[in-house]
């Protein structure tokens, strides 16, 4: 349903999760640098640019909000002109994040749709050119996943970190139990509580049918309703209404899903607007006690040279 940006910016909050990424990453090769006998790769599946500006609102405005678009997606709004801006703010890309660790994967895979973040990857390719083994993908991400495990991917040789950043519902269940029937690869999952699901959820629980067939294949079930919806009864008869409580709801059954199908799943790292809007989630799944103790100690640090508080955690 909701599709990225076309200008390549980024709003401020992503900074907190590409920290969060970061982290992860240079956490899991350290604890596998002294462990040669496996091949490890680094996976981002929604790479993006290796370099992207940080979306700004120039100082003393407002954001034109056309009528009835919630206030969680101001960030995302263009700014009213202004001619004193502030100076233009770059952000390290995840592909760059993972390239310029100190302990190098030993291949590196960038999966990307977008024919100008495709050209992006490739000057980075050039850029890294006889450091790094740098694997451009185009198209599809789950073709792609899928198409890597059918590759001699295997638990005997491999071990591999993936990055599952879309911009909507794009990973379905069906992907998400391929890469943890491999026993072999942990993830760092972008859980799109706002930035989609909320959005094909409405109160009335009258779906449309087209986003009923998405939200299935990406829960894998449709027993998504059982947490987002009841029945009640009143005067006007009975009718369906949605949880109060239902993201929390949503969240956990998600989270125990990937724990029943990883064997361990993280705290999960909430990520907001700068208007305190609740956009996505940050989950880590693997196969391993000693990733959940790195993702959970992670996922609850205050963030590298900010003043903002403690990451919420769910």
């Amino acid at each position: 349903m909701t599709k990225r940006p076309k200008d390549k910016k980024v709003g401020p909050w992503a900074e907190q999760k590409l920290d969060s990424l970061h982290r992860g990453l240079d956490y899991w090769t350290t604890y596998l640098k002294n462990m040669p006998y496996w091949q490890k790769v680094y996976v981002d599946a929604f790479a993006g640019p290796g370099l992207s500006e940080v979306r700004q609102r120039p100082k003393d405005s407002k954001p034109v909000e056309p009528s009835g678009l919630p206030d969680l997606f101001a960030d995302e709004l263009p700014p009213v002109a202004d001619p004193i801006a502030e100076e233009a703010r770059y952000l390290k890309g995840s592909p760059r994040i993972a390239l310029d660790l100190p302990n190098p994967f030993h291949r590196y895979i960038f999966i990307e749709k977008d024919p100008g973040r495709l050209a992006d990857l490739q000057a980075l390719q050039t850029e890294y050119n006889g450091s790094r083994n740098i694997e451009i993908v185009p198209g599809d991400a789950n073709s792609a996943l899928l198409a890597l495990l059918g590759s001699g991917f295997s638990k005997r040789t491999h071990r591999a970190y993936i990055f599952l950043d879309p911009f909507g519902i794009q990973v379905p269940w069906k992907t998400i139990e391929a890469l943890a029937a491999t026993k072999a690869i942990e993830v760092m999952i972008n859980f799109p509580m706002g930035m989609a699901i909320r959005r094909m959820m409405p109160k009335t629980g009258e779906i449309p049918s087209g986003w009923s067939i998405s939200l299935d294949a990406f829960f894998g079930t449709p027993d998504w309703r059982d947490y987002a919806y009841e029945e009640v009864t009143d005067l006007g008869g009975t009718r369906t209404v949605k949880f109060a409580d239902s993201e929390t709801r949503l969240l956990d059954w998600y989270r125990g899903r990937l724990e029943a199908a990883f064997g361990f799943v993280s705290r999960a790292q909430l990520i907001t607007n700068t208007r305190g809007g609740r956009l996505y989630y940050l989950i880590w799944a693997g196969p391993r006690a000693e990733g959940l103790k790195g993702a959970d100690y992670i996922l609850t640090m205050k963030p590298k040279g900010t003043s903002r508080q403690k990451p919420v955690l769910l």
